[in-house]
C-alpha cells in the first residue's frame, strides 16, 4: 500500500519550529566559541602576584572579549567599559581595527579604586579627506569622551589613526610603543595584536632615522627651552616693568612715554617731583629695560636661570611698590583700587614654538 504524505499542520509546524531552534543553537555554541577564543596577545598575564593567568591569543577572530575585560576590572567597571564599547562599535565598527585596555587597569601598578581606566582605539582614516590628521585626531577624542560619560567617568579614552598607528612602527612613537608594551587587545581586526607579538619578539627594532629624529626632537626641545628663558620671558619682564611706570605717571596726569624714556620721566617726576619713588627703583627700570634690548639686539645671547630670577625679583619689586602707591593716590581721591583680575592674567598656554619666539617690543 502506498505511504501517504503527513498533512498534518501542527507537526509540520512543530518541526519547522524545532529546526529553526536547532540552528540557533548551533549558532549560539559558535558566538559562545568565539568570545572564549577572544583574548590578548601571547604571555597576558593577569592577577595578582603569584597567581596568575595565561590567555590564548585571539589569533583572526575579531570579536569582542567579554572574558578579558573580567579579569582586568572589577565587575561594575567591566560591565561600564563593555557596554561603553558595544556603543562605540554600533555607531564605528566600520572604522574600530582595535580596543586597548591599557595602564594601571592592566598592569595594577599604582591602581586604586578611583584609577582611571585607559583605552585606546586604533580608528581606519584611510578613506577620511575631509579633516587633517590633526583635526581627526581631534574629533575622534571628542566624541570618544562624549559617548564615555554615558558610562563612567573612570572611562579615559584615546584615539590613534591607523595611519599613525603603523607610521610608529617604522618610526617607533613611545605612546605606541607603550600600547604594545602594556595593552590588552580586547577587540582586534587582525591590525593590533600580530603587531605586538612582533614587538614582544623584539622583531620591532629603531630605525637610525628614529634615533636621529629623536635626538633632534631632544636638542630642538633644549633650544627651545633657552630661547624662551632668554627672548620670551626677558620680554615679559620688560613689558612689566615699562607697563608699571607708564602707569604710575599716567596716575600723576602725564601721558605715558615711550619704553626708553620711561626711566628718566620717572626720575624727574615719581622722584624728584612727587618723591614717592627712589633712585634705586629708576635704576632696577633702566636696568631691565637695558637688559632686554641687549637681547632683543642679538648683543646678548644667553640668560642664565640666576640672572633671569634677580631680574624677575627686582621687577615684581618695583611692580609692587608702584601698585602700592596708586592705590593709595586711589583712596586719598575717594576712587576706588585698581582692579587685578589674576585668575584672567594666570598663564594657559606654554606651547611655544622657536620660530615665534623674536620679540616684538612696544
Amino acid at each position: 500500500m502506498h505511504q501517504t504524505e503527513n498533512n498534518n499542520p501542527i507537526e509540520a509546524a512543530l518541526n519547522r519550529l524545532f529546526s529553526t531552534i536547532d540552528a540557533l543553537s548551533a549558532k549560539i555554541d559558535e558566538l559562545n566559541e568565539r568570545v572564549d577564543y577572544m583574548g590578548s596577545f601571547v604571555g597576558l598575564e593577569v592577577g595578582e602576584e603569584g597567581k596568575t593567568e595565561h590567555i590564548e591569543p585571539p589569533g583572526q577572530l575579531a570579536g569582542l572579549s567579554f572574558d578579558v575585560l573580567n579579569k582586568l576590572l572589577p565587575a561594575k567597571d567591566a560591565n561600564s567599559v563593555r557596554s561603553y564599547f558595544l556603543r562605540v562599535l554600533s555607531l564605528f565598527r566600520k572604522y574600530i581595527k582595535a580596543i586597548i585596555v591599557f595602564g594601571s587597569s592592566k598592569t595594577k601598578t599604582g591602581m586604586t579604586s578611583t584609577s582611571d581606566i585607559d583605552v585606546a582605539f586604533i580608528v581606519d582614516d584611510t578613506d577620511i579627506q575631509k579633516f587633517t590628521l590633526e583635526q581627526l585626531k581631534d574629533r575622534l577624542f571628542t566624541k570618544m569622551a562624549e559617548i564615555a560619560r554615558d558610562f563612567s567617568d573612570k572611562i579615559h579614552a584615546q584615539a590613534y589613526p591607523l595611519s599613525e598607528f603603523w607610521a610608529s612602527i617604522i618610526k617607533p612613537n613611545p605612546v605606541i610603543l607603550t600600547l604594545l608594551r602594556d595593552g590588552v587587545a580586547v577587540y582586534d581586526t587582525g591590525y593590533f595584536v600580530p603587531i605586538q607579538m612582533l614587538y614582544k619578539t623584539g622583531n620591532i627594532i629603531p630605525t637610525k632615522e628614529s634615533i636621529d629624529s629623536n635626538i633632534e626632537n631632544a636638542e630642538g626641545l633644549i633650544m627651545l627651552a633657552e630661547n624662551v628663558l632668554t627672548n620670551k620671558l626677558s620680554l615679559d619682564l620688560y613689558n612689566a616693568i615699562v607697563a608699571a611706570g607708564q602707569a604710575l605717571l599716567m596716575e600723576y596726569g602725564y601721558l605715558p612715554p615711550v619704553p626708553k624714556e620711561v626711566g628718566k620721566d620717572l626720575l624727574a617726576i615719581a622722584v624728584e617731583k612727587e618723591k614717592v619713588l627712589t633712585r634705586e627703583d629708576v635704576e632696577r627700570v633702566e636696568d631691565v629695560v637695558k637688559w632686554f634690548k641687549k637681547i632683543d639686539h642679538g648683543e646678548l645671547k644667553s640668560v642664565t636661570g640666576d640672572e633671569f630670577s634677580k631680574k624677575q625679583k627686582e621687577t615684581k619689586e618695583v611692580v609692587d611698590k608702584v601698585l602700592g602707591i596708586i592705590e593709595r593716590l586711589r583712596e586719598k581721591k575717594g576712587l576706588p583700587k585698581p582692579a587685578v583680575d589674576k585668575d584672567l592674567l594666570r598663564p594657559t598656554d606654554t606651547n611655544v614654538d622657536n620660530k615665534y619666539l623674536k620679540p616684538t617690543p612696544q
